[in-house]
């Protein structure tokens, strides 16, 4: 896959300015062709969160679309549909063994997830996963 790739072997291309929002436009455009139920859910995801009191969405530093509660990121998508959220290892480890989510797919050990929005069938899983980053950031 182009993405794992690019994270593993291009991540140099991190540190020039805007060349991650850039890919990141390249792979929702990709999605938004070749999968568009995908890009309707992640639509549906940002519709819904951005609903939120004191929740901010913005521009990811490396691309995506960021939710970030009271000024903290929570979470954010890549174009490709990956979702990432900030648990704390805890809550990552009983979402992982219960199979409600991935390890991160860059720092597995971290209290980072990750989990794939595919279609709609993935709204209300990746809003629950969203609400327990979120509330990690404080009441």
């Amino acid at each position: 896959m182009f993405f794992a790739f690019a994270v593993r072997r291009l991540k140099w291309l991190a540190a020039i300015p805007g060349a991650p929002q850039i890919f990141d436009t390249m792979l929702l455009g990709s999605t938004g062709l070749f999968f568009p139920a995908r890009l309707r859910a992640m639509s549906e995801v940002e519709a819904q969160v951005r609903q939120w009191p004191g929740m901010r969405t913005g521009v990811h530093r490396l691309g995506g679309i960021g939710f970030f509660f009271r000024g903290k990121e929570s979470s954010h998508i890549h174009g490709n549909g990956l979702l990432d959220c900030f648990v704390g290892r805890a809550n990552r480890d009983e979402l992982v063994r219960d199979g409600r989510a991935l390890p991160h797919h860059i720092f597995p050990r971290s209290g980072w997830i990750s989990f794939w929005i595919k279609g709609d069938e993935d709204v209300r899983s990746a809003l629950e996963l969203i609400r327990i980053a979120t509330d990690r950031r404080g009441p």
